[in-house]
């Protein structure tokens, strides 16, 4: 029987599983502003530490950021927020997030009078945006609509062998109802590509994850003066018992399942543009709030998160499901993570566990809070990465 979740219809066809206010801030001086502004509403806010005096490149990937988190399907309006002087277009910037259909405003902090001003016009106008998103029912749409995010951090021996196969029995039985997901943390993939390039659609998209891998190990030279491999695994990833980059690139792909094939490579801020798993090529610092921004720019709705070791990682613009392999780390944060796939060295075969993890999915669509959202870990960082 064919899967459905209950959404909400946006103007432009897309499907948002939440309907967040957003607060975004245009430049580092109008931080404090826009978070004062989130807190006495509830909304959501990404700060910034940048906006002004950024060379080109840096510059247009701050935009590229902003926009495409505004333009997520989960965000029903968006506040923003600047001092009046920024570098950041803010017209267009608006200009962008309309076209959508979504609702947006502007506040200037220096045209308002100031800080006082500026955050009582914001509380109006966030209020305002909230009871319009209150209105709006939420309708069926089958499983196709649903854009996935697929990750890993903080991972010990369990990872692997228990916590990312249940992600991949999952990616499965999403796919084969012809939803699509997006893996990345393509700093953890050097050792594995070649598995990679085997599972693609076509000859030339195997190629093209071979070149993104062998790209990144001459970038991380040229940038850093070390290898990929003397930088990861982590501290943390060697304590919990993984001792190389192969080793931990072997169970990062395990999220990907076993049989759906890879249809190609998306950057950040581009969304998928047919049903399937796809890699987002983002070669920003492997920690994990760049991966899980790159995502949320990307337009998927939830983040599917494996952590051995724990992790409260949360994101501004999508929820984030967080699973462990590991049934002691499950016993222990039981208050920031939301399923158990640790049954599965317990004996639980994992086509059962997968499906469960698919129901528990679903949930999340349908508008149960995850324990990101509970504990309000809601980060956004700009990924930044080598412009191509």
């Amino acid at each position: 029987m064919s899967r459905s979740f209950m959404g909400y219809e946006r103007s432009d066809g897309s499907v948002g599983i939440r309907n967040y206010i957003l607060v975004l801030s245009m430049v580092n001086c109008s931080n404090t502003v826009a978070q004062q502004i989130a807190a006495e509403t509830g909304a959501h806010v990404i700060p910034i530490d940048c906006g002004c005096v950024e060379v080109a490149d840096h510059h247009r990937r701050t935009c590229l950021a902003l926009t495409s988190a505004a333009l997520n399907p989960n965000v029903y309006a968006v506040i923003l927020v600047g001092l009046g002087c920024e570098q950041t277009d803010h017209d267009k910037v608006m200009a962008d997030i309309a076209a959508s259909g979504k609702p947006v405003s502007y506040i200037g902090i220096q045209e308002s009078g100031g800080p006082r001003p500026a955050v009582a016009k914001g509380v109006e106008i966030a209020e305002k945006y909230q009871a319009a998103a209150a209105a709006l029912p939420r309708k069926e749409f089958p499983l196709s609509k649903l854009v996935l995010a697929v990750q890993c951090g903080g991972s010990d021996w369990t990872t692997a062998l228990s916590g990312n196969i249940t992600i991949g029995e999952m990616t499965d039985l999403v796919v084969e109802e012809g939803g699509s997901v997006i893996i990345g943390e393509v700093p953890g993939f050097p050792g594995s590509e070649h598995i990679l390039a085997e599972r693609s659609v076509t000859p030339q998209v195997g190629l093209e994850v071979i070149q993104m891998c062998d790209e990144l190990r001459a970038e991380y030279v040229e940038a850093h003066g070390q290898t990929i491999e003397e930088m990861n695994p982590t501290p943390g990833n060697k304590a919990g018992g993984i001792t190389t980059l192969v080793e931990k690139s072997m169970g990062n792909i395990k999220k990907i399942g076993t049989r759906s094939p890879i249809q190609g490579l998306i950057r950040a801020g581009e969304h998928v543009p047919h049903p399937g798993v796809w890699i987002l090529d983002l070669r920003a610092p492997g920690i994990d709030g760049n991966a899980t921004s790159g995502f949320a720019m990307s337009g998927a709705h939830m983040d599917v998160f494996s952590t051995g070791r724990g992790s409260p990682l949360g994101n501004a613009v999508m929820p984030t499901l967080k699973l462990t392999g590991n049934p002691k780390s499950y016993a222990e944060f039981d208050c920031m993570l939301d399923f158990n796939a640790g049954v599965v060295l317990e004996g639980t075969p994992l086509a059962e566990v997968g499906k469960a993890l698919l129901d528990k999915v679903v949930a999340v669509a349908d508008g149960e809070a995850t324990k990101s959202e509970i504990n309000g870990d809601f980060e956004f960082i700009i990924p930044r990465e080598k412009e191509r």
